[in-house]
């Protein structure tokens, strides 16, 4: 009795498994020596220590010559800020404050600081603090707290008597910290209050605001009333024409 034969040899399928297997552990070779190079360059760039290697690093991409057709020219990690350039001693100073004051309207934070901290150390120069005052209380009125703050700050530092109709404005301010610190100013300068509460309800601090005005404007109507002078007060008597012989 024969034996029916198999349809396949086992010859042959052994010899496709050990080429599987043989390609299967040169692909895992490969990738164990794709990690060792990959690791060992990290390795190597964690390892740069000299000034050199950090300054290369460090370096700032430079920009590109035609940044009007990069699409992402106007991403804020490309864009370099500026910074304000300095204000020589030796400037006019209405020139000087003028300058001045226009980076303090900046919306960049680093310009307004560096204007407000330089209008500062000019104002200690002789006559350059009323100047000061005349240009920034326009900026009390600005739509941004940012500028109005500053602009506040050198009014409360440098302004005179003159400049409590500004600060009683002040008080209308819709930031409780302008309203703060006006307040407080004009305590120290007038020795009132008129029962202002910064933090009071918008009612009685329009109460108030309006009962501020009307004093500064009976201030201002007492200025410029004519004072009396020493003749109207007490009149020089007439002259007496003598007689010869008399």
């Amino acid at each position: 009795m024969r034996t029916p034969s198999l349809d396949k040899s086992p010859a042959p399928l052994a010899t496709e498994c050990g080429a599987s297997c043989r390609a299967i552990l040169w692909i895992a070779a490969a990738c164990r020596a794709i990690l060792w190079i990959a690791a060992a360059f990290m390795l190597a760039l964690c390892g740069c220590t000299t000034a050199a290697a950090k300054k290369a690093l460090e370096k700032p991409q430079g920009a590109e010559p035609y940044a009007g057709f990069d699409p992402e020219a106007s991403d804020a990690s490309k864009r370099k800020a500026e910074k304000p350039k300095p204000v020589k001693d030796d400037t006019d100073p209405e020139e000087a404050v003028n300058t001045l004051v226009k980076q303090l309207q900046r919306p960049e934070p680093e310009y307004a600081a560096t204007a407000e901290e330089t209008l500062k150390l000019w104002g200690l120069k002789q006559g350059v603090d009323k100047l000061i005052v005349s240009k920034v209380r326009m900026l009390l009125k600005d739509p941004k707290v940012e500028v109005r703050a500053p602009a506040l700050r050198l009014t409360i530092l440098y302004g005179g008597l003159d400049c409590c109709g500004d600060l009683i404005e002040a008080l209308a301010d819709s930031e409780y910290g302008i309203r703060a610190a006006a307040f407080k100013s004009l305590r120290v300068r007038t020795h009132r209050d008129y029962s202002f509460d910064p933090a009071g309800g918008e009612v009685a601090r329009a109460q108030a605001v309006e009962v501020w005005r009307r004093w500064w404007q009976d201030e201002q109507h007492k200025k410029t009333a004519q004072e009396p002078t020493i003749y109207e007060e007490k009149r020089p008597e007439e002259p007496k024409v003598l007689t010869p012989g008399k």
